[in-house]
C-alpha cells in the first residue's frame, strides 16, 4: 500500500543522473532514433515519393506518411498489416475537419537493418494502391 518507491532505487536514480548516465543516454538515443528515421524516410522518399508526402519531425518516434488524394488509408493499413508491416490510419482520428489520408509509421524499436526492407514493401503496396 506504500506510494513511496523504495528509497535504494531512488538513490541510485540520483547517482544515475548525478554522474551524467542519463544525459548520455538521452543523446545515444536521439542519434539512434534519427537515424532510423532518415532510412525510413530516404526509403519511402526514394520508392514511395510520388505517392507520398512525409511529414518527418526532429523529434519523437514516429512520422506521417500522408497519401495522394483518394487513396483511403484504412485500406492501405489493412494491407500492410497482411503483409506484417503495422502502420495506423489517421483518417479515422479526425472529429471535424474534413478527414486526411495519411499513415502514422513507427520508426524505433526496430534494427535499422528492418527498417529499409519494411519501408520497401509499403511503398510497394502504396503504390500499387495508389495506380
Amino acid at each position: 500500500m506504500d506510494r513511496h518507491p523504495p528509497s535504494l532505487y531512488q538513490a541510485v536514480l540520483t547517482e544515475f543522473v548525478r554522474q551524467g548516465y542519463f544525459a548520455a543516454h538521452i543523446r545515444r538515443v536521439r542519434l539512434l532514433y534519427r537515424d532510423q528515421r532518415d532510412v525510413l524516410v530516404a526509403e519511402l522518399t526514394r520508392r514511395a515519393g510520388a505517392n507520398v508526402t512525409l511529414d518527418a519531425l526532429d523529434q519523437g518516434k514516429h512520422l506521417v506518411a500522408y497519401l495522394r488524394e483518394g487513396v483511403s488509408d484504412l485500406a492501405l493499413e489493412g494491407a500492410a498489416r497482411q503483409r506484417g508491416i503495422i502502420v495506423r490510419a489517421i483518417s479515422r482520428m479526425y472529429r471535424k475537419a474534413p478527414p486526411r489520408s495519411g499513415l502514422i509509421l513507427g520508426f524505433t524499436g526496430y534494427p535499422r537493418e528492418t527498417i529499409g526492407p519494411a519501408a520497401g514493401r509499403l511503398a510497394a503496396i502504396i503504390n500499387d494502391d495508389s495506380t
